[in-house]
């Protein structure tokens, strides 16, 4: 089998850059910084990829399960393997090599497939790193507790939120107009004020929560 000749160079190419990518990630990583973790990153600030038919695709090859690296890593891997065969077997029935711009498609299109289906099966044995923090709408329809003195609307009072991760979160929190509030009142976040203030309500399930 001759691998290193001309019409294999865009499947050598797909190995290539798995190589390149192990190389980068190891050094990135001698660097304190991981390049798979950046790119996820960088991904997750534009919104646009989620969507449309480009959304349609980065799901299908499971990016967003799978760090993105990985899997172009299996599509580029899956394209220059199943390229390479086809051209090796093909050489060696017709002693003569297919042309890429038929062939180059169709691998693409299986390495589609293949980096799909093994994306599937990988992800859930991979680990993912979860972040702890949350942000502040995510304290709506939360709990709190009131520590502060006695707050009326137009006066917050301070109030104590523990959240799913078991950090504590201290913000302002007032009633509605012509209700108060008095230290140790269960209350739920209702909706945000401002930067600092939101509003709540004594507990409306006393019974449960």
């Amino acid at each position: 089998m001759l691998l290193f000749t001309s019409y294999n160079e865009p499947y050598l190419f797909a190995i290539s850059f798995i190589l390149l990518i192990g190389l980068l990630e190891v050094i990135s990583l001698l660097c304190g910084h991981l390049l798979s973790g950046a790119l996820d990153a960088h991904l997750e600030h534009y919104d646009a990829l989620s969507e449309g038919n480009i959304g349609q695709v980065l799901h299908y090859l499971n990016i967003g399960r799978l760090p993105a690296l990985v899997a172009l890593c299996l599509l580029a891997g899956y394209f220059g393997l199943f390229g390479i065969l086809a051209q090796h077997g093909w050489v060696t029935f017709w002693q003569t090599p297919l042309n890429n711009g038929l062939l180059a498609p169709v691998s693409l299109v299986c390495a589609v497939v293949a980096a799909h289906y093994t994306g599937n099966a990988v992800a859930p044995w991979l680990p993912r790193d979860e972040t702890t923090a949350i942000t502040e709408d995510d304290y709506i329809g939360c709990m709190a507790i009131i520590t502060g003195h006695a707050g009326k609307s137009g006066s917050p009072c301070e109030g104590k939120l523990v959240d799913k991760f078991g950090q504590s979160h201290y913000l302002l929190l007032e009633p509605e107009e012509g209700k108060e509030f008095n230290k140790g009142d269960k209350v739920l976040i209702v909706c945000r004020l401002s930067a600092t203030r939101y509003l709540a309500e004594l507990n409306p399930w006393p019974d449960v929560l």
